[in-house]
């Protein structure tokens, strides 16, 4: 990862501090990220909340990596606009593509498949975004959905379909605000 956009990152991480509401992942969670994108070999990489293009950023950086793109959806649209301006800034622009609205109505419309999603988005419909998204998850898929420590009361429906799914394997990584890391194995 280049000087400038380790800079961008860390402007972003002081920005959350200091103006809250964006919810940003961990510089950790997003090391993480960028670890799997690269490990997993990932092509087709979906998020499910952008925020300010925090942790796009970071799967950006790790598609570039793998000669991938990310498709990532964000339904506010200050923060989408931000994005925009944030993956310019990171020379990603060509790399992430920002579709604004709803994921809920948008994930439907998606073409193609994915060997990679980030779940990031309203907790209550993490089960819902992964319901609409499944069918355009290829076998050995990677699924990592944040927050699934502090908020697993709210993800609690996601959570048990993941781990007692039969065609998943699924594991909570203690990192970050909690990672569910899982994989689709047919």
């Amino acid at each position: 990862m280049n000087e400038s956009v380790k800079k961008l990152l860390g402007e972003l991480e002081s920005f959350e501090k200091k103006n809250g509401g964006f919810f940003n992942v961990p510089p950790e969670t997003g090391k993480f990220l960028y670890n799997l994108v690269c490990s997993s070999k990932a092509k087709n990489i979906l998020e499910i909340g952008t925020s300010n293009g925090y942790s796009s950023i970071w799967l950006g950086e790790a598609a570039a990596k793998t000669g991938g793109k990310v498709t990532t959806i964000e339904i506010a649209e200050n923060k989408a606009e931000m994005a925009m301006l944030n993956f310019k800034r990171a020379g990603l622009s060509d790399r992430i593509k920002i579709i604004r609205g709803d994921a809920i109505k948008e994930i439907p419309k998606l073409k193609g498949s994915y060997d990679f999603m980030f779940i990031d988005a309203i907790k209550k419909d993490y089960i819902s975004y992964f319901k609409l998204a499944f069918p355009n998850l290829k076998k050995n898929a990677v699924i990592t959905a944040d927050n699934a420590i502090i908020f697993a009361k709210k993800m609690e429906e996601y959570l048990s379909l993941v781990r007692n799914h039969k065609y998943l394997s699924s594991v909570l990584i203690p990192i970050g605000t909690g990672v569910e890391f899982t994989v689709k194995i047919v």
